[in-house]
Parts: structure tokens; sequence; C-alpha cells
């Protein structure tokens, strides 16, 4: 099993070649580096200690072509692509990392593009799979990066239906929401949605009006959540209306996903996936079986220290990737999250992962390569020839 991790490009600004050198000395054989990025502010800990990295959303490489007449996010810096020599240099493999519809600036300046929820509250952190325009936009960005020099796989995130949560903005709501309620807010019911709803014998109006009273009535009195989301969200929709709504959006993602995949021409593509038909967080859920067969391989992580969500994601895509690769995040330090890279790592290994990455570079402790260094086997030498 490779070791791996994610990093951002803004970590290689002053001196790609030393930062590269430093994680060949620690035994990472991938970097899953951000070409594509939504927005933030890091503190940086590892590369740049102390630094603080305002993360504009866009693209941090210069594009293959120009833009003209393209919905694309704008060039936020040429980093990616030094980062990428200098990895190369290195012994390193390069895959980029693009997250793809967690579009806040296109989501903002073109709302009809963005998802929509049952109240017709537009999103302005996320498009919608559903628009032809976003597909392309979509397609555009996978085909420019696969034919970015030294890349050599892509990891897709974000190449599906984002929702309520993980919009980046202050979230706040003084009730709280059940994961059900959480799901029906994330419903995209834009007219491109609701033309696919209305295409599989679902009437979208109706269908508004179940998730509106069923959130409005959270609202006013709150309910405990059932021990299982599916069982508060079939209570909201009924049965036939749930499985033909999941199905639907499934078929959407699947197109979408389709359309990527051929864009990269021939590149490796791995897909952020999770056996949570209801996630919206950036993870594609559902039927991976169906993903695995349109991708190079898929990609599973667990961010919040939970293993036995780790390891479910694991064996439900292991029989389903060509490639798998498993992430955990390297930036925890409170205990006990802190004492189980171990455990995750070894979770991965039984899997069968290929790779087995940290999250991420930029802002995990420093000792956190340490552990890396431990537990990446040595490396073979390649005899010259």
């Amino acid at each position: 099993m490779r070791s791996g991790t994610y990093a951002h490009p803004v970590s290689f600004r002053a001196d790609p070649q030393a930062q590269a050198a430093r994680l060949a000395a620690a035994g990472v054989e991938t970097v899953l580096l951000a070409y594509a990025y939504h927005g933030g502010r890091w503190l940086l800990s590892t590369s740049d200690p102390g630094a603080v990295a305002d993360l504009d959303a866009g693209r941090w490489f210069c594009p293959t072509a120009p833009d003209a007449g393209r919905l694309a996010p704008p060039v936020v810096a040429d980093l990616a692509g030094p980062a990428t020599a200098a990895l190369s240099a290195a012994g390193i493999r390069t895959v980029a990392w693009l997250v793809g519809l967690h579009r806040s600036t296109l989501a903002s300046t073109r709302p009809d593009l963005a998802l929509r929820n049952a109240f017709d509250h537009p999103y302005r952190h996320a498009l919608c799979p559903a628009r032809p325009e976003v597909v392309e936009h979509a397609a555009d960005l996978v085909r420019q990066v696969a034919a970015a020099p030294g890349v050599s796989g892509l990891d897709l995130e974000a190449f599906g239906y984002l929702g309520w949560a993980h919009q980046g903005a202050h979230e706040k709501l003084g009730v709280a929401l059940r994961p059900a309620d959480r799901w029906l807010l994330s419903l995209c019911l834009c007219t491109a949605c609701a033309t696919a709803f209305a295409a599989a014998g679902v009437d979208p109006t109706a269908l508004a009006e179940r998730v509106r009273a069923t959130v409005r009535t959270q609202l006013a009195a709150p309910r405990p959540a059932a021990p299982d989301l599916a069982e508060d969200a079939v209570a909201a929709l009924g049965r036939p209306l749930h499985d033909t709504v999941l199905a639907v959006r499934a078929a959407v993602v699947r197109r979408l996903v389709d359309a990527a995949v051929a864009a990269a021409g021939g590149t490796p593509v791995s897909l952020r996936v999770t056996a949570d038909e209801y996630a919206t967080d950036g993870k594609i859920g559902g039927d991976l079986a169906a993903l695995g067969t349109l991708t190079t391989g898929l990609t599973v992580s667990n961010l919040h220290g939970d293993l036995p969500a780790l390891a479910a994601d694991l064996a439900a895509a292991r029989p389903c990737a060509g490639e798998l690769t498993a992430a955990w995040n390297g930036a925890v330090t409170a205990s006990p999250q802190r004492d189980r890279f171990a455990a995750a790592y070894d979770a991965a290994l039984g899997a069968g992962a290929d790779v087995f990455a940290l999250y991420a570079y930029d802002l995990m402790p420093a000792d956190r390569l340490d552990w890396l260094r431990r537990v990446t086997p040595v490396r073979e030498e390649v005899p010259a020839t």
C-alpha cells in the first residue's frame, strides 16, 4: 500500500523543491494536489508554520486553452504546475485533486445554475449537476487538468449533488435539524431537476410541498431523529417517492461522472464516494458498483476520526474499485482521534487499499510526516538499465 498526502499548491509557493524533497524523505509516494478548490482561510502548520493562507475559490493552474465563452472558475495562481514539476523531480506521483461543483463564485453570479431547494432558495455554494452547462463546465475542467504536464491521475471531489451543509459561510439555525431534514433541504428542485423528476413520474410541485411541510413541522416542534436516517426520510416522502428521488439523483450524478471521465481522455480518474446514499458533502453516495464501472478508481475518506465509517466505506468500495484510495484526517490532534492513525492505516491495509493518504500536508502537525515515515515500507531501489 502506497503512502500519500493531500496538499494545496500554496504550500509549495516559496520553495517547491524543498517541500517535495521533504515529502520524499517521509516516504510519500503520491501527492493529491489541489488543482481546483473552493475558498477558505488556512493556518499552515507544516509547510510554512504560522502562515495564514486566504484561499480564493478557483484554479491553481493556467488553463491549456483560452476561456472565451466558457463557464470557468478564475485562475487564482499558477502554483500547481511548479509544484507538480518539483514533485515529479523528487520521484513523487502527482494526482490532481479537483473540487468540481463547490463553486461559490459561479453559483452566486449564475443563480440559474445553482442548487435550488424546495423553498425556491438558491444555494450560493454549489452548482447543480443536472444543468447541461454545469456538466460541460465540469468536463472542461477535467479536460484541462488531465492535459497538464506531470499529472498522472485525477481525484474528483464534489462531482455530484452538494447540499444544505458545507456551504462555507457562518451557518446558523436555532432549532436542531434531524439528518433527514438536512437531506430534504439538500434536494434540488431547479427547473432541470424538476424536469428529471417529472420524467420519472414525480410531480415536482408535490415533492416540494412535502419537503416544506416536513421541515416546517420540525422547526415548529422539534423531534428527535430516528436511529436510521432512512426511517425519517421514508416517513417524510413515502416509500415510492423516496426511492424514485434517490434513483433520479443517482442517474444525474452518473451522467456527470461519465462526462468527466470521458473528458479525462485516458488519464486515470478516482471518484470520492461513500456507501451513504444520502451524502451531500462532496462525496457521492449510493450505488458504488455502478460508479466503479465508470472510473479507474474510488476514493473513500473520513475526516472525523470515525473508524467504523471508514471501514464500512472501504468494504463497500473495494469490490468496485480498480484502484482504492483511503484518506484519513492527519490534522486531528485531539484524543482519541490522534491515537487512531495506526488503526486507520491497518483498516485500509486490511481492506486492500492501494493508497493511504493523510489530509492534509498544509494543515497537519509536522510529526505526521514522521509517522508516515515509520509506517511506509522502504522503497526498493530500481536497478539502472
